[in-house]
């Protein structure tokens, strides 16, 4: 098979929520950029395999049945591309997967990843800082306990330095909560706030987390405060400026050396 024919294996940690849409828009992107290639997907997070699986949603492939089955129909590469924000614990057993196949794989890197990775980034985020000098943009991310933690750290000092502190990220996980956050927004003089998931798509953490009305949440949390709030769910996967960084990072796995972890 020649090189236009390696098919690629996009890899989500997946939802069990109608959020689900984003990743259809984003395989829609995906296969405008590579119509010579078969697009597949996977599911990299177990827990919500069993909740979609639970719901009667059917059953989500992971990576490794996913590649088996490439196999079985005669490939004999593929790209994998992470769909992970960092290259935290679901992206780790990708990589292990990928190498267990019996495919040669070519591995395409999260979100960020490279330094030009966080510069797009930022001047994506340096759209979104309201007129509004007493408005903000909060994003709120999941957080790990990974040693990829410090992706995150990287990211808030960049919008620190570049983003006059009206673009905050937050985290739900090991990082800047709520309580951070108002501080920052008080120092500010910020009196109203827009509230978006930095995830893919905005699943169920948007939904629990962010978003819903009860203690402990961002948005009943930002209120208590003062704050008028106001949620948006919106993933990241939805935005042209992230779907291109992907389409970088698979077009850079297309030409890459396979995963060799021997």
């Amino acid at each position: 098979m020649n090189a236009r024919a390696i098919p690629i294996v996009l890899v989500a940690s997946g939802t069990a929520t109608a959020a689900s849409e984003t990743y259809r828009k984003m395989d829609t992107v995906f296969r405008r950029h590579f119509p010579a290639h078969e697009i597949c997907w996977a599911y990299s997070s177990r827990a919500i395999r069993s909740r979609v699986r639970a719901q009667g949603g059917g059953e989500l492939k992971t990576p490794a049945a996913v590649l088996d089955d490439l196999a079985a129909r005669g490939y004999r590469q593929a790209v994998v591309q992470s769909l992970h924000l960092i290259c935290g614990t679901e992206f780790h057993h990708m990589v292990w997967a990928a190498a267990k196949s019996p495919l040669a794989v070519n591995l395409g890197l999260p979100l960020l990843s490279h330094p030009e990775d966080f510069s797009d980034v930022m001047d994506w985020m340096a759209t979104l800082i309201p007129q509004d000098a007493r408005e903000a943009l909060v994003w709120v991310g999941h957080g790990t306990a990974h040693p990829s933690w410090m992706t995150y750290d990287l990211l808030i000092r960049r919008m620190r330095d570049c983003l006059q502190e009206r673009v905050l990220l937050g985290l739900i996980k090991e990082g800047p909560g709520p309580g951070q956050v108002v501080q920052i927004l008080k120092k500010a003089d910020v009196r109203r706030v827009t509230l978006r998931p930095f995830m893919l798509v905005a699943g169920a953490h948007f939904g629990q987390d962010i978003a819903r009305e009860r203690s402990g949440s961002w948005k009943t949390e930002l209120e208590t405060a003062g704050l008028v709030v106001a949620p948006r769910a919106e993933g990241v996967g939805l935005e042209p400026a992230i779907q291109a960084i992907f389409v970088r990072h698979i077009q850079a796995a297309l030409t890459a050396r396979p995963l060799d972890l021997t």
